[in-house]
């Protein structure tokens, strides 16, 4: 299905997106089974700025789709940058080398780390402070500074008199803009669940600066959120700042659990399995994943609304196995532990490793919840005991 044509998003400002349906991983970590947007906007306010561009090899087509806005293309005076990543401007060298008279707007933090991306000319670079404005002659644009979503020198920009908050990266979601560009006009469930995805994947992290941002754009009348990625929210506003404090608060719900095991003959597997059906039996909503199958991106997103983590798995090699280890990886790098619970229950012939997984809990933020549970690949019954133990002990936190 071809990428929607460019629609108008508010007065006098436009989307001039493109699709990607042949890239298959995000940052090539994440699964894209439905692609991916990359969204570009075009203000008109008598002198023309453009909020961000597109890849490298989109370059062509973005330029034929703002050239269908604006007609003449001398008319173009800015190309704004929100965030420096490739995926957002990739084209811009391109886009300057066509447009010559074209000023670059970035953050002070982008005009200095913009040179180790792109070769782009001192005096073709405009550098916005925090709440400096851009007078377009009818419209003013507002920069808002937001760092560490997800890089430093990252900001949002605001159009003042039409409530539209473009936020690049904030906001975003996996999958292509097929049916339509805004949040009433496609299956919004699919699109949350992706945003849910790619805020963990991409923006985790950095929960306290997700909050930062969000308070500092509280006093503002946003009334569109036009992000880098997935639907324009024009109908759910509300509902987007909601979850985006939801899940960088953390809130998450005490009564949901994710069992996540690595197994290698099927052993530790059916342990899972007990472990899970018991946390059901004790009232917890429960989600079981195999290391060894399921991509750790779907791993990370159910678990930013899950309470208790429980991980089972097999020595392997001294150590923890591998898949896990992966897992395990993530979770620190992401900080995901933050007002949450880990469980460990470590399956051996001859070496227990749990300590090595309850460190790297720890690491992650997690309180671990005891006991601790090291037990042969078929455990006896006073295994089968502690890990009664430890599900009564999680339904009690």
């Amino acid at each position: 299905m071809e990428t929607p044509a460019p629609r108008a998003v508010a007065d006098g400002v436009f989307w001039v997106g493109v699709n990607d349906r042949v890239k298959r991983l995000f940052e090539a970590l994440w699964p894209l089974p439905d692609g991916v947007s990359y969204n570009a906007y075009v203000v008109d306010g008598g002198d023309v700025a453009l909020i961000d561009a597109a890849p490298e090899e989109f370059a062509y087509e973005y330029l034929g789709r703002v050239g269908e806005v604006v007609g003449d293309l001398s008319r173009v005076k800015y190309l704004v940058l929100n965030h420096l990543e490739p995926d957002h401007h990739g084209a811009t060298p391109y886009i300057l080398q066509r447009l010559k008279h074209v000023k670059v707007v970035a953050s002070t933090t982008a005009s200095r780390l913009i040179h180790s991306l792109y070769k782009v000319p001192a005096d073709r670079i405009i550098a916005v402070k925090d709440g400096d404005t851009l007078d377009l002659g009818r419209r003013r644009l507002r920069f808002i500074h937001a760092p560490w979503l997800h890089w430093p020198e990252t900001m949002f920009t605001y159009l003042e008199d039409s409530g539209v908050l473009f936020t690049c990266d904030a906001f975003g979601a996996y999958g292509a803009l097929e049916r339509g560009i805004f949040d009433d006009e496609v299956d919004l469930n699919r699109y949350i669940s992706e945003a849910r995805r790619y805020y963990v994947n991409i923006v985790a992290k950095y929960g306290r600066n997700v909050i930062d941002a969000l308070e500092k754009i509280k006093p503002l009348d946003v009334r569109i959120i036009a992000p880098s990625h997935g639907p324009i929210y024009r109908r759910h506003v509300s509902e987007m700042l909601r979850l985006y404090r939801k899940w960088a608060a953390p809130e998450p719900d005490r009564r949901r659990a994710v069992v996540l095991f690595g197994s290698m003959y099927g052993r530790t597997r059916q342990l899972a399995e007990h472990i899970a059906e018991e946390l059901r039996k004790a009232g917890f909503t429960t989600s079981i994943y195999d290391a060894s199958d399921a991509h750790p991106s779907y791993i990370l997103a159910d678990l930013v609304e899950a309470y208790a983590l429980v991980v089972v798995y097999p020595t392997y090699d001294g150590g923890v196995f591998p898949y896990i280890h992966n897992v395990l990886h993530l979770l620190q790098s992401k900080s995901l532990g933050r007002g949450r619970v880990a469980a460990v229950v470590n399956t051996y012939v001859w070496a227990p490793t749990s300590r090595q997984a309850v460190e790297a809990l720890q690491k992650a933020g997690f309180k671990i919840v005891e006991p601790v549970v090291e037990t042969k690949a078929l455990p006896d019954e006073k295994a089968l005991a502690e890990i009664g133990r430890l599900v009564k002990a999680l339904s009690e936190i």
